[in-house]
């Protein structure tokens, strides 16, 4: 089958993932079946190389270092580490906002107030020491 226009530049798109790739690619969209060793006599013959290359699977970057931890190129990465930072600075922001929650340190302050002067009531009602006389505040 010979090769036409719309074949070179399937073969120009998708030669990034190799020849098997590239084949199977040129028969699924144009319907011309062609061994892996005439893919790569046209590569050679149109200068588009096979070689594999990385995708970034975020972003679909090519040809990119992919980072080991997070399998995504650079700039995904750094930006995936940055949504992890706002989630963390969010939540501390929020647990930092609930601990100085004024009514909450006023309901607090009350109740300990209150358990405080019951406790004192109930020493002098019994005569038995106060706090202070046990070294406790």
């Amino acid at each position: 089958m010979r090769w036409d226009e719309e074949q070179d530049d399937v073969l120009r798109e998708c030669s990034y993932r190799g020849a098997q790739y590239a084949r199977d690619e040129i028969e699924r969209r144009c319907g011309a079946s062609h061994s892996v060793a005439a893919v790569e006599m046209r590569a050679s013959r149109i200068h588009c190389s096979l070689a594999v290359q990385t995708v970034c699977p975020s972003c679909g970057a090519v040809g990119v270092n992919l980072n080991r931890a997070t399998g995504m190129c650079r700039l995904c990465s750094e930006r995936y580490h940055l949504e992890q930072e706002r989630a963390f600075n969010e939540l501390l922001e929020k647990e930092r906002a609930e601990a100085e929650d004024s009514a909450a340190v006023e309901a607090a302050r009350r109740e300990r107030d209150r358990l405080r002067q019951a406790n004192s009531r109930l020493c002098r009602k019994y005569g038995l020491r106060s706090r202070r006389e046990r070294g406790m505040g």
